[in-house]
């Protein structure tokens, strides 16, 4: 018996670019608008009188432009909102996303319906908060094997269809990474089918919505990533009330509305049947487990040996995360205690760094983090330990390291993160609090006495070291 998971989705109409459209609702709230939106944001609204919109004219089950009609999730959403809003929404008809991007560069659009921030989109369009959020996914062959994360093909040949965010969001995290450009996805699907790439990436519900059709027995969902298509809605950046007035649009949506529209596109159906084909092919290969079996205990060892690094190894900047930190102090003091030597740590907190999310998103956010934790692994002594503690906070053991030559080290490393070039920006800065083992006292006193270091370096200004002393 095998459970066959099924993605049911719905309406797949032809593609026929038309005249501009409204988005029809069912009656304009005007009074839920007065009550929603400030008397600026009304003026506005009621200035402008409608809006214009920018779709993805060939996106299922997102959104399409299908005989005259925006369809899809998105579509129903914005429908939602016109009348939350009491706004009148007019599509601007596109044949490709391109070319809807290009328009909103050219201000034909006031609003994006579905779209992910970027560093280059923002030159033009700010961001509401996502209403929509879905893991992104990799189409191999169905011959190949399980993709366990993004690192592990790198070096292959991945499909993503021009224009998109994840794109140039994934070339930012993994400069590496050999993206091939296709003009929509049944192509990056059909080249896949045909070994011209390894894969096609995309978001679970348009690969699951092709697949409903297409590929039965050629292709396959290989692997899901921790990246995640977070989708909001785009707005002009040079009229910026627009992104407070739909932010309150989105923050108004009830559970029930939100799992109402979803489902109607995305319906998930289990299936139990018995596969008497799959059953025939192991039947036939059983006569060779016995010869592979050292074979695939080796890789099971392998595995296991991967597991436990992964488990003690902090995902983004590939240091170590907290538990093995506080399994390495615990060791480093158990040492100190038993043979009377000398130790200290080093608490590092980025200045500022809510405002680096906040200005240049969370991927540059994260692009930050990477950085320093290289440059940090690259300016500290063999012996010392350095990981991620927390958010955008780092610690490193120094053993036989006394709080003078623990605030030696971090002064040291406070001067080349400040001289440091980043790329995407052009400064950082850190602030650090040193504190040294004393006999009869334990981790969590020593931490403490690190963090409020830190604490005062904060407060006299950032960008300096400050040590603790009993």
């Amino acid at each position: 018996m095998r459970y066959l998971l099924q993605s049911m989705l719905l309406i797949w109409l032809v593609c026929s670019p038309l005249p501009g459209f409204a988005v029809q609702n069912a009656g304009l709230d005007g009074h839920a608008a007065k009550q929603l939106l400030t008397a600026e944001e009304q003026q506005y609204l009621e200035k402008k009188q409608q809006l214009t919109m920018c779709v993805d004219p060939d996106w299922m089950p997102y959104e399409k432009i299908a005989q005259g009609q925006h369809i899809g999730m998105s579509a129903d959403f914005l429908r939602l909102f016109a009348s939350k809003l009491a706004i009148k929404i007019e599509v601007v008809p596109s044949r490709t996303w391109l070319e809807s991007l290009k328009l909103g560069e050219q201000r034909q659009c006031d609003i994006f319906s579905l779209v992910m921030a970027t560093p280059e989109r923002r030159e033009f369009l700010d961001f509401t908060e996502a209403y929509l959020s879905f893991p992104l996914v990799i189409a191999v062959a169905f011959q190949q094997d399980y993709i366990n994360e993004l690192e592990d093909v790198l070096d292959k040949k991945l499909g993503v269809q021009k224009g998109y965010a994840y794109a140039e969001l994934l070339r930012l995290q993994y400069p590496a990474i050999k993206l091939v450009e296709v003009e929509n996805l049944a192509e990056g699907l059909d080249r896949v089918s045909r070994h011209q790439l390894y894969g096609m990436l995309g978001s679970l519900p348009d690969i699951s919505y092709a697949f409903q059709t297409q590929y039965i027995g050629e292709l396959k969902i290989a692997g899901k990533l921790a990246q995640q298509a977070s989708l909001g809605i785009g707005t002009r950046n040079d009229e910026p009330l627009l992104v407070d007035i739909f932010n309150k649009a989105i923050a108004q949506l009830s559970a029930q509305e939100r799992h109402d529209i979803i489902n109607d596109w995305i319906a998930i159906e289990y299936v139990s049947a018995v596969d008497y084909t799959l059953l025939l092919k192991v039947a036939s290969i059983l006569g060779l487990i016995f010869a592979f079996f050292l074979y695939h205990y080796w890789q099971l060892r392998k595995c296991n040996d991967r597991l436990r690094l992964l488990s003690v190894t902090d995902k983004l900047t590939h240091l170590h995360n907290r538990l093995k930190l506080d399994q390495q102090l615990d060791e480093t003091l158990h040492v100190a205690q038993r043979y009377q030597h000398v130790f200290s740590i080093l608490l590092i907190d980025i200045d500022h760094f809510k405002l680096i999310n906040d200005e240049y998103g969370h991927l540059i956010g994260d692009h930050a983090l990477q950085a320093l934790a290289q440059l940090l692994k690259s300016n500290i002594r063999a012996v010392d330990t350095l990981g991620r503690w927390g958010g955008e906070e780092f610690l490193i053991i120094c053993p036989e390291q006394t709080v003078e030559g623990g605030r030696q080290l971090a002064e040291k490393l406070r001067a080349i993160i400040e001289q440091h070039t980043f790329e995407y920006f052009s400064h950082l800065s850190c602030s650090f609090g040193v504190a040294a083992y004393t006999q009869d006292k334990n981790a969590d006193d020593l931490l403490k006495r690190a963090d409020d270091a830190l604490y005062r370096a904060k407060n006299q200004g950032r960008n300096q070291v400050c040590i603790h002393i009993l």
